[in-house]
């Protein structure tokens, strides 16, 4: 998938392979399948740990949908892992979250293929998305998750996020609560 001009990129070398990162800043930067993609990084990578039911992929779907159709370039960013012009991976600040209040932004949709784990990818893709909340002077980022995810809990907590919430509804037919963390920004 060719560059389009001002279309910000990261290339990580991966093996034999090239990952890039692709920011998106408005709705023409849109990858095909970017959907569909995560929806299925999701139901699978959840349905495997936590024993989800079909109800979280239509979750996913949905939300990702709501999303971009109100996607708005001054608040809203996504960062994409690119490999082969295929989306393997994503992670999505979303700045019109009524529930957050006044100042608050909310991480969503982050997840990666298995194959581009561990190699500092999420880390950076993590620091560029909250560089650009505190550029848009964001108060508070907020995100939510699931128990035994440790590597993403390892990499929130570093960045300074805190447990602030605990569902008590199991999350999607699992027998896991849905947790939220946030940081302060401001």
């Amino acid at each position: 998938m060719p560059v389009k001009p001002g279309f910000a990129q990261e290339e990580w070398e991966i093996g034999a392979v090239t990952t890039t990162i692709l920011v998106m800043r408005s709705m023409e930067d849109y990858p095909p399948g970017l959907i569909g993609t995560i929806s299925a990084l999701f139901g699978r990578t959840i349905s495997a740990s936590h024993g989800v039911n079909w109800t979280l992929d239509a979750m996913i779907a949905e939300e990702q949908c709501k999303f971009f159709r109100r996607f708005d370039p001054r608040r809203d960013r996504v960062w994409v892992a690119m490999e082969n012009g295929a989306p393997r991976g994503a992670l999505t600040i979303d700045g019109s979250q009524p529930e957050g209040g006044d100042g608050a932004a909310r991480l969503r949709f982050f997840i990666l293929d298995e194959s581009l784990r561990g190699r500092g990818l999420g880390r950076s893709m993590l620091a560029h998305a909250m560089q650009f909340c505190r550029e848009r002077a964001y108060q508070r980022l907020f995100l939510t998750t699931l128990p035994g995810l440790e590597a993403a809990a390892r990499l929130y907590s570093g960045q300074g996020f805190r447990e602030v919430a605990k569902s008590q509804d199991p999350f999607h037919g699992s027998d896991y609560p849905e947790i939220t963390f946030e940081i302060q920004l401001g």
